[in-house]
């Protein structure tokens, strides 16, 4: 009971000081910048254990964009795929606030004020939500870097053949793999006033590149760049897009070889755990029984 009364108490004092901390403009800015992107916000009627995330919500408004990082991004891609629909970062954040919240109470009723124990449960909630958001986006990236080659020649060989770029990505979008359906998205999703394709001379992006940088894929926002400029040059088409996919291809099997050298570091602490450990206390247990009982 003491240990619920102290904890309460220290959330409401945080919670007071953090609200006499000055905010830094950059959060600011970094606030209106994506109300902006999301443009004007309609209201929805939330599920009730959303609604009680609000004032978590408001805290998570104030964090760093350093803290933030690429939830935005990671949100993108994990809705692509039907996942976390509706959510934005800050509410993802509230979210994780709230958790961390509720893991420490947890933790600290179960653990009997084991500081080890209530530090150790709000870390399993933060990378546990951490994981299940960047999954789908880790999953999606991947596959977009192992098709985006193949599109791009694709793409190429299209318009090579006296097609023009609009009707090129049409065709191009009419397979079923993660990048096929990123372009139908982007097609079908395309204002009537906005271009497809940017005015390079003028500085205006299209709709192509906006989503582009909106997925925040550097791969896709080069592949978007380029058709621009194909679009605005009119010719080079096939050392462009070849180009394109040459060096994409190139940058996904270093990053495979990358993932494949680093492979060995990351099974030693599974080992250890799984493997090692239980090893070495199945041959030690017993050895340490049988000494007690010779002891006796």
């Amino acid at each position: 009971m003491h240990a619920m009364i102290a904890l309460v108490a220290a959330v409401w004092a945080a919670h007071t000081i953090y609200r006499l901390i000055p905010v830094p403009a950059a959060v600011d800015r970094a606030s209106l910048a994506r109300v902006m992107a999301r443009g004007e916000e309609r209201p929805e009627d939330l599920p009730f254990w959303r609604a009680l995330l609000l004032p978590f919500n408001q805290l998570a408004r104030k964090l760093p964009p350093t803290l933030v990082g690429n939830t935005a991004q990671q949100l993108y891609w994990a809705q692509f795929q039907g996942q976390w629909a509706g959510w934005t970062e800050v509410e993802f954040w509230g979210l994780r606030l709230a958790g961390c919240l509720l893991g420490l109470a947890l933790g600290l009723f179960v653990g009997g004020g084991d500081p080890l124990i209530a530090g150790g449960v709000p870390v399993l909630v933060y990378f546990y939500l951490g994981a299940r958001l960047h999954t789908p986006f880790e999953k999606a990236t991947r596959q977009l870097k192992r098709e985006l080659p193949e599109v791009a020649q694709t793409l190429s060989l299209l318009i090579s053949t006296g097609k023009s770029e609009i009707e090129a990505l049409g065709e191009a979008a009419s397979g079923k793999g993660i990048v096929h359906t990123w372009l139908r998205a982007v097609l079908a999703t395309r204002p009537p006033d906005v271009p497809l394709f940017s005015d390079v001379r003028g500085g205006k992006r299209g709709h192509l590149r906006r989503e582009a940088q909106r997925a925040g894929v550097p791969a896709l926002i080069n592949f978007a760049t380029q058709v621009d400029f194909l679009k605005e040059a009119g010719i080079g088409a096939d050392v462009l897009l070849g180009n394109l996919a040459d060096t994409v291809a190139a940058d996904y099997q270093g990053e495979v070889n990358a993932r494949a050298e680093a492979l060995g570091d990351k099974l030693v602490l599974p080992v250890m755990i799984f493997y090692f450990i239980p090893y070495l206390a199945g041959l030690m247990i017993p050895m340490f029984s049988t000494a007690g009982d010779l002891a006796r």
